[in-house]
């Protein structure tokens, strides 16, 4: 009920009742379930009509011998008999009618051509007998182009006869010729030519017999066959209609699905209604149509079963078994017709066994009870699914030449789609079941909530009202500026008890206002005093436009709480800004315009939906209007409320301003730099974590960025929402010159949405931890880095020493070699070669101790002194260029140690000295914009193509050196370096490294070794 008083007056508005509610889906529930029972009846009814009604050929136990059928011994009750058995048969040859074939070998109809043929003549002596008068023969299925010949004299021609595919034009139709013979012995003749199909020749029996009884089997088939097409549309439409009301399920659409499809296999098959219907359908699309459907009808029958029984098979796999069915399927539609069908028995008994699949799984989920589904419904489900079996199986013998019509292929699939229907009838049942236990748990929950909500608000109100209280009293002594904190927090869950209170009665429509004139102004002055510490934070000015006496009609505690709300959202869009608020007199209305804005566009901050919702709907309760318009630098509201008062100006102009000191850092503590636009939230962080960490705050991602550059931090707890840059900027940004280890960076979240949670990860955080968080859970997460970092630190450590032990054996050996030759011949050359190995050595020895960082100098320093060593070696062969940009100051600009040197000595060993005469390579370093390149270029024996793509996948393809693998795993560490590789094959190689340019005055070193 809802409750509005407005002076004297009480207005109600009724709302619906659980009970009535209850009723309503009660007898939702009962429509449903009676449309679907007069179906499942209807089904029953035509569908068995058809199924106990299509009788076999009449006789088909008679069988022709040696070309010979002698039908004289018949009684008069056989009407029609097929002419099976052996035909005579000539193979690659069309005989003419009037010839007899004495001598031809025989051929078992119907069935396929046992020789590699693709054309030739079947021929068949019929004796009559006495009652046969008047003759009618019915051609069902016959491969592919033909002429029909009785007695020498030609009944029927479809398509062109050729003796080559070229100039042959295929043709399968269904049809029925009706004569009177002359002579009680009948010659038949057949010319067949089948350049298409996989199976030659004569598919389906052909029917011999009296005309009238032919013509009334082909009028019976063709209408139950009509029949069981209109009911499977009908189903279909039925399933789908399901689907739309409810979407969640798809089961219904692909049972929908199912059925349309089976309906247009059945007008494509049997007697091939559509055909009849619609002659004009060429026969290249008409088996195109035909094959395409017959998988994809399997293909919707397997994806029902698997969104039916969630646990039946993963997606997946379900995706996976399909697949083989889906192409074949596409291959049909898309390829001429019948060019794939020496595939498709293939596919047949590939349905059959998916068909078992599902059984067993059936079957086992029955028996574990490893399913939520009701046991009724998964017996019935199997059961149908045993029933499709037997269709499918029989239907692939049919297919297989050893029947024209079988009842068990029509009964398989009548009780299939019985089962199907009865299936998800007994679901509706077992959810209107569901559905009336949960409308009772409903009513139950709602009075409870009413209790919950007024016991809840009542018990939380007093000890609030009691705290808030106390520490006024405090905060008159002015003792410590968290009880000021502590004041404006417990104030503020006095409003979120009302909000609570308000949502949950404006959801179950059950909330009252009162009306009364109401001076605005005064609420907004109260609000803004809660707020004064985080505007002076924040450096937010605060202007009011109005006069003191204007009065509103209003509810004062409900709109006390959407002003909360309003200057609370303000605020958050105004760092560094103002909040002007103005009210305006306006005819019968007063309108209050509410602005924050900063001196920045800023990134949309999302609005409280919920917060929004309720003022809106109270709002609109009260007689007025309440809208939101995002700004490209902030947030405006226009709230509408009816005049309460005379009108009496005043300009009343107040302005907050509080400059931000910069926070200074104790070095007793781990340095902790909180970046949070939430003052309050900040504080109440402060308070949990100053006594383990020294703690700094920033209220911007601007003011973190000034604070780390002047005086890098330990630890950064950065929140992900904020004005003008988020927390995901920021920490991008961060990460340009920072890396995991040197900086770590834990991201304050709203929602651990696996999206979310995936762009925090991205933008270069180490961890991220909801808010709010407890102490207990900040302390554990930023313990867990720090362990984090130490062992990332000393595995560092480690690998510097691995590096130092690979390189020196490789090399030390020749160098000392080639420097005591040179003691014989030359001693001055010799100490120079002494001096650039101790050069060398001493720089790998010196990485590891004094961090693994150096300037550009020092690197290319140790490169000349290993080239020197390497050309006392070899002397002319080879020849090393470095050329640098002038513009790179190579005593500032640091590079990590020992990474450009192995590029060098990679080029050097693996593309110079493995080819024969002379060789040179060039180091050329070169800036672009904030970027280092470095280019190593050689004219070696070069790489193919493959060894390339093994390396940059990180495979050594040497065992010799540091190898090109440890060199690339350190590239992907540094932030936003790049390392290419491009070669020929005897012409050389060419490694681009691109780093991020960094100077040794404003760079800390990388791996966080201080």
């Amino acid at each position: 009920m809802i409750i509005l008083k407005k002076g004297n007056y009480t207005y109600s508005v009724s709302n619906l009742r659980v009970g009535s509610c209850k009723m309503y889906m009660r007898w939702k529930f009962m429509i449903k379930k009676g449309i679907s029972w007069i179906l499942i009846l209807l089904a029953i009814t035509m569908l068995a009509g058809l199924t106990f009604n299509d009788q076999d050929t009449s006789n088909t136990d008679l069988q022709a011998k040696d070309g010979i059928l002698d039908l004289t011994g018949i009684s008069k009750n056989e009407k029609v008999v097929a002419l099976s058995g052996e035909w005579k048969f000539v193979g690659n040859e069309y005989v003419k009618p009037t010839d007899i074939l004495q001598n031809a070998k025989v051929e078992i109809v119907p069935g396929p051509w046992k020789e590699n043929v693709q054309y030739g003549t079947y021929q068949l002596q019929v004796t009559l007998p006495a009652h046969f008068d008047k003759l009618g023969i019915r051609v069902r299925n016959i491969w592919s182009a033909h002429r029909l010949f009785i007695n020498g004299e030609e009944f029927a021609s479809y398509g062109t006869l050729g003796t080559q595919k070229e100039g042959a034009v295929p043709s399968n139709p269904v049809y029925e010729i009706y004569f009177k013979p002359k002579t009680k012995s009948l010659t038949i003749t057949l010319q067949v030519a089948d350049f298409y199909n996989a199976r030659h020749g004569v598919i389906f029996p052909i029917d011999l017999g009296d005309a009238e009884t032919i013509a009334h089997d082909v009028v019976k088939d063709v209408n139950l066959e009509k029949t069981t097409i209109i009911i499977l549309f009908i189903f279909s439409i039925f399933h789908f209609s399901l689907y739309l009301l409810r979407t969640k399920d798809r089961a219904f659409f692909y049972s929908a699905l199912y059925f349309f499809t089976l309906a247009l296999l059945v007008s494509t098959r049997g007697e091939r209604t559509l055909i009849r219907e619609y002659p004009a359908i060429s026969f290249e699309w008409y088996f195109r149509l035909q094959d395409f459907i017959t998988y994809i009808n399997a293909v919707t029958l397997f994806f029902f079963f698997v969104y039916t029984v969630e646990t039946l098979v993963k997606r997946r796999t379900a995706i996976t078994l399909a697949m083989p069915l889906i192409l074949y399927g596409v291959g049909t539609l898309l390829f001429p017709a019948r060019s794939l069908s020496f595939l498709q028995y293939f596919f047949f008994g590939y349905i059959n066994v998916l068909a078992l699949i599902i059984i067993g799984r059936l079957v086992h989920l029955l028996i574990t009870k490893s399913t939520k589904i009701p046991r009724n419904e998964l017996m019935i489900l199997s059961a149908s699914m045993f029933s499709l079996l037997i269709f499918s199986i029989s239907g692939t013998v049919d297919q297989l030449f050893f029947s024209g019509k079988n009842v068990l292929n029509r009964g398989g699939l009548l009780f299939f789609i019985l089962g199907m229907n009865v299936f998800l009838a007994m679901r509706l049942i077992n959810r209107t079941t569901e559905a009336e236990v949960f409308s009772e748990r409903l009513e139950k929950a709602t009075i409870g909530k009413d209790s919950f909500l007024e016991v809840t608000t009542k018990e939380l109100e007093q000890p609030l009202y009691h705290a808030l209280n106390v520490t006024k009293s405090l905060s008159a002594h002015r003792t410590l500026i968290e009880h000021q904190l502590l004041e404006q927090q417990l104030e503020r869950l006095l409003y979120l008890v009302n909000d609570l209170k308000d949502f949950t009665r404006i959801r179950f429509q059950d909330f009252h206002i009162e009306v009364h004139p109401v001076n605005v102004q005064m609420i907004f002055q109260h609000v803004v005093k809660m707020h004064e510490r985080t505007m002076e934070k924040a450096n937010i000015r605060f202007y009011t436009h109005a006069d003191s006496q204007l009065l509103i009609q209003a509810d004062e505690q409900r709109i006390s709480q959407i002003v909360y709300r309003v200057v609370e959202t303000a605020i958050a869009h105004a760092v560094n800004g103002e909040v002007v608020l103005t009210i305006m007199h306006l005819d019968a209305d007063v309108r209050i315009v509410v602005e924050g804005t900063g001196p920045d566009v800023i990134k949309q901050i999302a609005a409280d939906e919920t917060g929004q919702s309720i003022g809106k709907a109270i709002i609109e309760q009260m007689g007025g209007s309440y809208s939101v318009d995002i700004l490209h630098n902030g947030i405006r509201f226009l709230i509408t409320l009816p005049f309460g008062g005379y009108e009496k100006k005043q300009h009343n102009k107040t302005d907050y301003v509080l400059p931000l000191p910069l926070p200074t850092l104790n070095d007793n503590l781990p340095n902790l730099l909180i970046v949070e636009d939430d003052v309050i939230h900040a504080e109440v962080l402060r308070s949990l974590l100053q006594n383990h960490y020294a703690i700094s705050l920033a209220h911007s991602a601007e003011e973190a960025l000034y604070t780390i550059q002047h005086k890098k931090p330990d630890y950064l707890l950065i929140d992900e929402v904020m004005p003008v840059m988020d927390g995901l900027v920021l920490t991008k940004q961060i990460r340009t010159q920072y890396s995991y280890i040197d900086l770590p960076i834990i991201m304050l979240v709203a929602n651990e949405y696996p999206t979310n949670i995936s762009l925090v990860l991205e933008s270069g955080a180490n961890d991220y931890i909801r808010k709010p968080a407890s102490k207990e859970s900040l302390l554990a997460r930023l313990s867990a880095i720090s362990l984090t970092k130490e062992a990332m630190t000393n595995a560092i450590e480690h690998e510097m020493n691995f590096l130092q032990a690979q390189i020196k054996p490789h090399f030390l050996y020749n160098a000392l070699s080639s420097i005591i030759s040179f003691c014989y011949t030359d001693g001055e050359r010799a100490g120079h070669l002494l001096t650039m190995l101790s050069t060398y050595l001493r720089y790998i020895f010196d990485s590891g101790k004094e961090g693994h960082r150096a300037t550009l100098e020092k690197e290319l320093e140790i490169i000349q002194a290993y080239v020197e060593v390497e050309q006392a070696r070899f002397g002319s062969r080879l020849s090393v260029v470095i050329e640098i940009d002038e513009s790179i100051d190579t005593a500032k600009v640091e590079v990590p140690s020992l990474l450009i040197q192995p590029l060098v000595e990679n080029a050097i060993r693996h593309g110079i000295f493995e080819k024969e005469g002379n060789g040179c390579v060039i180091v050329k370093i070169e800036k672009e914009e904030n970027f280092l390149v470095v280019q190593i270029i050689d004219d070696g024996v070069g790489m193919t193509a493959e060894q390339v793509a093994a390396l940059t996948m990180g495979k050594n393809i040497s065992s010799n050196g540091i190898g090109f693998t440890n060199v690339l795993r350190r590239v992907k560490e540094l932030p936003k370096a790049s390392l290419m590789i491009q070669s020929k094959l005897d012409e050389g190689t060419t490694m681009i490294l691109k780093q991020p340019l960094k100077e040794h005055a404003n760079v800390e070193n990388y791996y966080g070794r201080r």
